[in-house]
């Protein structure tokens, strides 16, 4: 039986939704209390449901102790105040009760049925499964193709794809979204994408339903020289473009390990997409080892001035030519929205700002567990972030180079 954990207050709430999870033949476990959450065991929770009035910084407490789970908001309502709330929290969906059980299923990852590996014992964990698999039968590492034969400390390596970092000023402005839909449409051009999630909530692989063999915390363990197949055997597949899903730890990579993860993957993709965490530590070394930046924004009064202040600390980093800057979730007849866009024009931005509005029908695909295509005026906008990132590599194999050539001329 999966498990479901519901935090709620209201003990009348907490027996109802127990019977109806029990009626549709689930395990559901229902906690009033933060200190309650002590024993709870997170990584084997399959779905959070997440009440009303819990600490904001909950969820990220949780996510250290373990859980990968992703969290859907339960309100008494589904007014555009919760949907708000839940884009804040980094939810995946808003629901009211009475819980509908059969829907709040799809949630649930299916679990996996395979023929166990019988030249592993059973105790191996994924890591030392994909290690073992890769190794000669003398037990040593196998020989790489000397193209990938490089010393990984190598400060100078040729790194094939451009690292690409999505950033942001403050939480739930949708990076994780961006970072989703330019991978998808990057992949669906012949391009081939390696995704590094180094956001503790883990969004990009709750939205997805993947279950990942390895995250962010255990991949430095694996060999310093990889092989493409090996590299992408780690990693979740999702819609021709694969991700490593973050870690339990908030600041469990310092800049070298971080520089030893990025590199294999700047050799094994054409493109490295990095969404971080606002205001990190380990998000100033992503920009620092970055190609190009897109910085993510909303169009309220708060988050332009957060962007104003980040902004000129990016600058520092990386020249205005090199940044993007999008606005997201913009909606037509608000005056706040209007007003901010004003003021980002009237503050000379220097770099390349694109507009993309907001697109319930993107929601309800996140809410339905649904490919992240968006609307025409969406993918637009996307395709915009593209473009004027350049995406051009400045050392080219020939073999590659037919494809880049298609790429460029389609833009």
């Amino acid at each position: 039986m999966s498990m479901l954990l519901l935090l709620e207050h209201d003990r009348v709430k907490q027996k109802a939704a127990m019977a109806a999870a029990k009626r549709a033949g689930l395990s559901l476990t229902a906690i009033d209390e933060e200190d309650a959450l002590r024993p709870v065991d997170m990584p084997s929770v399959k779905l959070l449901l997440l009440g009303r009035d819990w600490p904001g910084d909950l969820l990220t407490k949780l996510r250290e102790q373990g859980l990968h789970a992703p969290t859907i908001y339960v309100s008494t309502s589904l007014a555009d105040e919760a949907v708000d709330i839940a884009k804040t929290l980094g939810c995946v969906d808003v629901v009211a009760y009475p819980l509908e059980m059969e829907y709040l299923r799809r949630w649930i990852p299916p679990a996996t049925k395979g023929e166990p590996n019988t030249s592993l014992p059973e105790s191996h964990s994924p890591l030392e499964a994909i290690l073992a698999r890769r190794r000669a039968p003398d037990g040593r590492p196998r020989d790489l193709d000397p193209l990938h034969d490089t010393a990984q400390d190598d400060p100078d390596a040729p790194l094939r794809g451009r690292v690409i970092v999505v950033h942001s000023a403050r939480g739930g402005v949708g990076k994780s979204t961006v970072t989703a839909l330019m991978a998808r449409i990057l992949a669906k051009q012949g391009v081939s994408v390696g995704v590094i999630d180094l956001d503790p909530k883990g969004n990009l692989q709750a939205i997805h339903h993947r279950q990942a063999a390895l995250t962010t915390d255990d991949f430095t363990r694996l060999p310093a020289q990889m092989d493409d197949a090996t590299l992408r055997e780690s990693l979740v597949s999702i819609d021709s473009w694969h991700l490593l899903p973050s870690g339990r730890m908030r600041d469990g990579l310092d800049p070298g390990t971080l520089r030893r993860l990025v590199q294999p993957f700047a050799r094994a993709f054409d493109v490295v997409l990095i969404d971080t965490s606002p205001s990190s530590a380990i998000t100033y070394a992503a920009l620092d080892l970055a190609d190009r930046v897109v910085f993510v924004m909303t169009p309220e009064w708060m988050a332009f001035k957060r962007f104003v202040e980040e902004y000129e600390l990016v600058r520092h980093l990386k020249s205005p030519e090199r940044v993007v800057v999008t606005v997201n979730r913009i909606r037509k007849h608000v005056t706040e929205h209007h007003r901010a866009l004003r003021l980002l024009d009237e503050a000379g931005v220097r770099s390349v700002v694109v507009h993309m509005p907001e697109d319930r029908r993107l929601y309800r695909a996140l809410m339905s567990a649904g490919p992240l295509a968006g609307s025409r005026p969406v993918q637009d906008a996307t395709l915009h972030v593209i473009e004027a990132l350049r995406l051009v590599p400045e050392r080219l194999p020939v073999r590659r180079s037919r494809r880049w050539r298609k790429v460029v001329a389609n833009r």
